[in-house]
């Protein structure tokens, strides 16, 4: 029998305000709404950010759906999904390859990765496996990011519970503090995907400085992808702004002096942010997690 209740589907992206938002949604709407909450893997978050979707799931019992892109190599036709779980979860970025295999790499020209290895196997999920259509997804966007809300929020009914709620980035650390376990990240900058070129130069930067390897799969990837999808006459593409390479930015890890990414956890412990610097602080809010519906 078909339920009649309102359907809700939750995008837990892994981060600390994702696992928060999805609390307050499932304990304010359970008992109303038809709830499904999904994970979409892309290959490329730290293994620490899978660990934490897993402690989240079984201690608050969300039973959290995890799933992966699949990516059919053949011109116009669409992006499905496959259910994985924490142990079958890809660690080695196959989505992200397949993904790059048919339509180049990602970056400033070609931004679409959040909606081919998050969104679309999402939707394809919630419609292919539970015959779903018409349905609100819940987006782990805070109070003191309001500018990263998608312009197409309505048409794509999109909702932001954190935003309602009022809830900034103090609010989701307080939440946090008061569970047993917490996202093992060195810093916020970690979060997924660890390389990802919508972080500021400045983050990348801190984190080639810290483990290079890292910045391997990108690397390999602009190696073997660098004219993909490209037509006659372009010499390539680069993932990251400014037309950086990944060996760019490596080789400034180790030859030229920065200040180092700080982030809020680390201002508790006498840390004192780096001043603003246009070219090593432009970037999106793409922090501790990467939101489906939101604008970077």
């Amino acid at each position: 029998m078909t339920s009649s209740k309102p359907r809700l589907a939750i995008s837990f992206s892994g981060g600390r305000t994702s696992a928060v938002m999805t609390k307050l949604c499932v304990d304010k709407f359970s008992k109303t709404h038809d709830i499904a909450i999904v994970f979409a893997n892309t290959g490329c978050e730290h293994d620490n950010t899978l660990k934490f979707v897993d402690q989240c799931d079984k201690h608050f019992g969300w039973n959290v759906v995890w799933v992966e892109a699949v990516v059919n190599p053949e011109k116009g036709k669409g992006i499905r999904h496959k259910m994985v779980t924490f142990k079958t979860a890809s660690r080695n970025g196959k989505p992200f390859e397949d993904y790059i295999k048919k339509e180049g790499l990602p970056g400033p020209s070609n931004p679409g990765c959040t909606t081919r290895l998050k969104e679309l196997p999402i939707n394809s999920y919630l419609k292919r496996e539970l015959g779903w259509s018409g349905y609100w997804t819940a987006i782990g966007i805070r109070a003191d990011e309001i500018d990263r809300v998608s312009d197409k929020r309505i048409d794509n009914k999109f909702v932001y519970p954190l935003i309602d709620a009022g809830w900034t980035k103090e609010d989701v650390k307080r939440e946090c503090a008061s569970w047993d376990f917490d996202l093992d990240l060195k810093g916020e900058h970690y979060g997924n995907c660890t390389w990802c070129w919508k972080k500021s130069l400045r983050k990348l930067l801190t984190l080639a400085k810290d483990d290079e390897w890292i910045f391997e799969f990108p690397r390999r990837m602009e190696y073997e992808h660098e004219t993909t999808n490209l037509g006659v006459g372009h010499t390539g593409r680069q993932i990251f702004r400014n037309k950086m390479t990944t060996i760019d930015i490596v080789q400034m890890a180790r030859t030229q002096a920065f200040e180092p990414y700080v982030d809020i956890d680390q201002l508790d412990f006498g840390f004192s942010a780096p001043s603003y610097d246009v070219f090593l602080d432009t970037g999106s809010a793409c922090g501790e997690s990467c939101e489906i519906g939101a604008d970077e």
